[in-house]
């Protein structure tokens, strides 16, 4: 397949070998075997059984994107299967996982089965007492294994929360023998909300999950869902043609608003909206409100944020905020580290006195789970990824846990890794439709695939509009959004533009 220099450079220096298999349009048979996921034919075995025997049937999700979207796929397939099964999101408040309480409560309902989604595969206490309770337990979940708890689990760190049902539901299928056809029909309809929570979520974008994620964005003006249509008509530049960057910064956002602001249900209501247009129209409209609520809200409280951590900061940013709610921890340490470029924790109270809960995001080249790790007596209990983590400790440890977790990151080079570098130079000349065509064909962008970065030498600004910027290179020039670089007229110099989907974001300006 034919690719421009500047972009065949790109790929090469990401390693990628095989650029034909990398840019193809995928199909189904590009997705591995789910069978061939650990686990996966004992669970789908026990699960249809449970079907078949009308077993009653519980989904414990999560209440973030990819735990709502998670369990929307679930609940679809084994609702498609002929059963009847109750989906469950907890509160923020609940705290993160499958808990004691809620077990219990899955047990006065007359739960036999119980399928958790996006979490479970560390709950070894409340899985423990769920079985003894006569409660089956299936775990589907992509998270760190930290202590596993004892029952059939799906587990893979190649999907997210959400791809790793979309696989279970294609097995789920296969098992009973549903037609090509249907098995087809099946993943059109899963695949949308995989690819979602796959660029939302903290998975890189590669093999399976990047397959799948492409399958889904191209699903996307075909679907004939009232409840996503509407939420692609409200989030997206252009609904027809969602990229990775609609997703990112329109779609998620308002998903993850619901369990942020108040609770993750409300997200789950646009997906169970499938034909009424205006249950679809006004769940939306819910998210919309919720999501502008949580915009103010976090920045009123970063800039107080900003204002307490001052000039010096350490190598290991955490910070304690006793005023602000537990559900934008996540999105301030997001905004510490792109403002101090260092792995950020936010600690805020959580609903049990004397315990805290904190939200942790790093850079590229810290796994935050494994710094964390060492530091696990200062803890209650923690999990995530490598970019994300969550986790309770005691209040009268923050201080401690302050200057450990700042000492663990002083032997690696500040800023270093996780810098913006130009993956190769760029000529304004080859900037035309033809070249956004093929910057398309690296879709999705994301984790472990990130838009590409280049440098354009000895431009200049031509005109300023708002945050919007024209630079030009000889008779040749383009539109950029001027993301975080100040800039004004007649600037000249190298200029470092990422490419975003249909989006140009200048990153950096080298004057000459």
């Amino acid at each position: 397949m034919f690719l421009c220099q500047p972009l065949l450079e790109v790929l090469a220096g990401r390693g990628i070998e095989d650029i034909d298999a990398f840019l193809k349009v995928p199909s189904w048979n590009d997705l591995p075997d789910p069978f061939a996921i650990p686990s996966m034919e004992k669970a789908a075995t026990r699960v249809l059984s449970a079907v078949r025997n009308r077993e009653r049937i519980a989904i414990h999700g999560d209440y973030d994107c990819d735990g709502v979207l998670g369990t929307h796929i679930l609940r679809s397939v084994l609702t498609g299967l002929g059963a009847a099964p109750r989906a469950y999101l907890p509160h923020r408040d609940e705290g993160y996982g499958l808990s004691s309480p809620t077990v219990h409560r899955f047990s006065c309902t007359g739960t036999d089965l119980l399928i958790t989604v996006d979490n479970g595969i560390n709950a070894r206490t409340a899985v423990r007492l769920a079985q003894r309770l006569g409660i089956d337990v299936v775990v589907i979940d992509h998270h760190r294994i930290q202590e596993q708890a004892d029952t059939t689990a799906v587990w893979s760190d190649a999907f997210c929360g959400a791809g790793l049902p979309a696989m279970f539901a294609w097995a789920l299928a296969l098992k009973a023998g549903w037609s090509d056809t249907k098995v087809e029909r099946l993943l059109s309809g899963c695949s949308p909300y995989a690819a979602i929570a796959s660029i939302a979520d903290c998975v890189p974008l590669l093999h399976g999950t990047r397959t799948l994620a492409r399958l889904g964005l191209a699903e996307f003006s075909r679907s004939r869902h009232k409840g996503l249509q509407e939420l692609l008509k409200t989030s997206c530049t252009d609904p027809s043609q969602p990229d990775s960057r609609d997703v990112a910064f329109g779609v998620a956002p308002r998903i993850n608003a619901a369990g942020r602001m108040a609770h993750p249900a409300e997200a789950l209501a646009v997906f169970e909206a499938a034909l009424d247009e205006e249950a679809a129209r006004q769940s939306v409209d819910r998210l919309n409100q919720l999501n502008m609520e949580r915009r103010r809200t976090v920045k009123a409280h970063f800039e107080e944020l900003a204002e307490s951590v001052g000039t010096k900061t350490p190598a290991g940013l955490v910070v304690y905020r006793e005023t602000s709610p537990k559900g934008i921890a996540g999105l301030l340490a997001s905004k510490c580290v792109e403002k101090y470029s260092v792995p950020s924790i936010v600690l805020v109270p959580s609903t049990i006195p004397g315990v805290v809960v904190g939200s942790g995001r790093s850079v590229p080249g810290v796994d935050l789970v494994e710094t964390l790790r060492p530091l696990g007596d200062l803890l209650v209990r923690f999990g995530g990824h490598a970019q994300a983590v969550g986790f309770t400790m005691a209040a009268d440890r923050i201080e401690d846990f302050r200057q450990k977790f700042a000492q663990s990151m002083d032997s690696m080079a500040r800023g270093s890794s996780q810098r913006l570098h130009a993956e190769a130079e760029l000529p304004l000349s080859f900037v035309n439709r033809h070249f956004f065509d093929q910057v398309l064909l690296l879709e999705p962008f994301g984790e472990g695939n990130r838009p590409p970065a280049f440098s354009i030498r000895m431009a200049e600004v031509l005109s300023v509009r708002n945050k919007w910027a024209r630079i030009g290179q000889g008779r040749s020039s383009v539109e950029v959004f001027c993301w975080d670089v100040p800039v004004t007229e007649q600037m000249k110099g190298d200029f470092l533009v990422e490419f975003y989907g249909k989006t140009r974001i200048l990153r950096g300006f080298s004057p000459r």
